[in-house]
């Protein structure tokens, strides 16, 4: 791990050329994580470039992290082939655009996120010779149980011949680091550095309820999720959940991906319509004030962007019983962990709906604790150092 000696000013930084490369450039945790640390680059007076792909499928278009690296006028790259599915041809060739890419820019660091990208930065980084490779792992793609257990097997190897490739690996959660310490030759070429988060401007609770759905009830109560409408969220079991919850409850998603069309025959079939509401992507965190509680049922998580907001909201939050949660949540105390069953969804709904006292005890805990121990200047620090170490 990096300690505090390791720090390097912006005064003493050598400007270098840097390229992030991502497999998407929708706008979840880990494009956050990339949005912030291109733009802390090209602040500290690095030349900076970003390579992604579009928003998972094929043929997409680039996505709300272009939108934003553009506006804060950093070179946004395409690269066209970059799929979320592993299919070899596009893969190649996804490949292929990258080393093409590196071989034109020469950059000094190639700083890769996201499974697919890293491990496709890792390789073509080798191959064209580039001096500093930096991983970053937002959590272990192998953790994905709805995977076939073939493609599990061949992530697990792929992520730590990613890692062996690159010459430093960063883990944001205590679980993840520990287990890739135990990996072979990967102990001395790791670090755990937690996601830091910016402060917030919120809207106003009645501005933000107006903006999203101004036909409510002011008596409804708001359930609030933030996430990729993908497997991994599980967003199935939270909708299960409101059929068995008092009619004043509604739950807001705010959201996109492939398991829209999913949702809404769920939704249909179980006749929620006017009390489960798909927002579709927005700006979420800027809304958080309008929940009254927030709910992240995910099955797979590294350490959750939208947690942190949460916390800055001072929202009682339910999650996931994962690793990466708990260096966010201290069960009982700042949150409440369960397994994402529709059962325990419910048990803890109605728990925190019955008392009041107890939602602004957690939700007053979460805050204090995510301003003191998730500081975006951390973050920026650790995480260059990383690539001045040798």
């Amino acid at each position: 791990m990096l300690s505090l000696n390791a720090y390097h000013t912006m005064e003493t930084e050598q400007k270098k050329k840097i390229i992030y490369l991502i497999t998407k450039s929708n706008f979840f945790g880990a494009q956050k994580y990339v949005y912030e640390l291109a733009v802390e680059a090209k602040n500290r007076g690095h030349e900076v470039i970003v390579a992604c792909g579009g928003t998972g499928e094929k043929d997409a278009k680039l996505g709300t992290l272009a939108d934003k690296l553009q506006e804060a006028d950093i070179r946004v790259h395409p690269i066209t082939h970059f799929m979320r599915d592993m299919l070899l041809l596009s893969d190649l060739r996804a490949m292929v655009e990258v080393v093409t890419l590196l071989f034109k820019e020469q950059p000094d660091i190639l700083h890769s996120t996201s499974s697919k990208a890293g491990g496709i930065g890792a390789f073509c980084g080798r191959l064209v010779g580039i001096k500093r490779l930096i991983f970053t792992s937002h959590g272990l793609t192998m953790d994905e149980t709805w995977r076939p257990l073939w493609q599990r097997i061949l992530i697990a190897w792929s992520t730590w011949f990613t890692m062996l490739l690159s010459h430093h690996s960063i883990l944001i959660s205590t679980e993840t680091y520990k287990r890739v310490q135990k990996m072979p030759l990967l102990a001395s070429r790791t670090s755990l550095i937690f996601n830091g988060i910016a402060p917030i401007v919120f809207k106003d609770r009645t501005v933000a309820r107006h903006e999203l759905a101004d036909n409510i009830s002011d008596t409804a109560i708001w359930i609030g999720g933030i996430g990729e409408l993908h497997p991994n969220k599980n967003w199935q079991s939270l909708v299960e959940t409101i059929k068995d919850l008092p009619t004043a409850v509604h739950l807001f998603i705010i959201g996109e991906g492939e398991e829209r069309e999913r949702l809404e025959k769920q939704i249909d079939t179980l006749g929620l319509s006017k009390r489960v509401h798909l927002l579709g992507y927005l700006d979420g965190a800027q809304y958080l004030q309008a929940f009254d509680f927030f709910v992240l049922p995910s099955k797979k998580e590294g350490l959750p962007y939208v947690l942190l907001e949460a916390g800055l909201a001072g929202l009682p939050t339910i999650a996931s019983d994962l690793p990466g949660n708990h260096d966010i949540i201290t069960p009982g105390e700042t949150g409440l962990l369960i397994q994402p069953t529709p059962a325990l969804l419910k048990e803890s709904l109605l728990k925190l709906l019955d008392d009041g006292k107890l939602r602004n005890e957690l939700g007053d805990a979460l805050q204090q604790k995510v301003s003191e121990k998730f500081s975006i200047h951390t973050m920026h620090e650790k995480t260059f150092a990383t690539y001045l170490l040798k």
